[in-house]
């Protein structure tokens, strides 16, 4: 699995870097399907006291999952967005564990 980390430079600090890195590791952990991840991390001023955003990007089975969130910093950001995308990854999979919609079969004659 690649994670690919967008940050201003020398702004992050490295825990934060460390722990989504390691939540993202324990996704890839469950099922090694998990091609890759992008994770933006930038400082942009949405309202008093709420300028840090976080956004990560999952790819997995042809599918994207992306959260975003904004909040007061990088660390309580990133694990809001952890947070929404283990429930969306568990959907993922809940999804994938449901029959097809339709049902192809083959007859030997």
């Amino acid at each position: 699995m690649t994670i690919e980390f967008y940050t201003p430079q020398g702004e992050v600090p490295e825990h934060v870097i460390s722990f989504i890195k390691d939540q993202l590791m324990a996704f890839y952990h469950r099922d090694n399907q998990i091609d890759d991840a992008e994770v933006v991390l930038r400082h942009q001023y949405i309202s008093d006291g709420i300028d840090h955003v976080c956004e990560i990007t999952l790819h997995l089975y042809g599918e994207s999952l992306m959260v975003h969130r904004s909040g007061n910093s990088y660390l309580d950001t990133a694990r809001e967005v952890i947070k929404e995308i283990a429930i969306q990854v568990e959907g993922f999979y809940e999804r994938r564990k449901d029959l097809p919609e339709q049902m192809t079969t083959t007859v030997k004659v």
